[in-house]
């Protein structure tokens, strides 16, 4: 039961950090894999095209997605963008022997 535990946590953070690159790629203006994985926008102007790039982004999903991204669905109306963010209670990672320990707990 512990390896089929081990694994399934395995399973969920790979999941987690593949949706995350996607999205970047996705909705980041000109996003680019690196070692450093660092992206910033340093002016207003930059901000504001990268708010409308990511806004249509999200328009187009449907169109450009390969996964299974795709609009929430309430009855037979698909729902306006929502930007919202869920962290788990309590988490820690030790690069040193690469463990973590996740409270499972999520807030919003």
């Amino acid at each position: 039961q512990l390896v089929l535990f081990g694994l399934s946590n395995q399973m969920v953070v790979a999941f987690k950090e593949e949706n995350t690159v996607a999205f970047k790629h996705l909705f980041l203006k000109g996003y680019m894999d690196r070692m450093d994985d660092t992206y910033a926008v340093y002016t207003q102007t930059d901000v504001y095209d990268q708010i409308f790039f990511a806004i249509n982004q999200y328009l187009q999903l449907p169109n450009i997605s390969v996964g299974n991204h795709a609009y929430e669905k309430r009855g037979a109306e698909e729902t306006a963008l929502a930007v919202c963010q869920q962290f788990y209670k309590r988490g820690t990672i030790c690069p040193g022997n690469d463990t973590f320990d996740i409270d499972p707990e999520i807030v919003t």
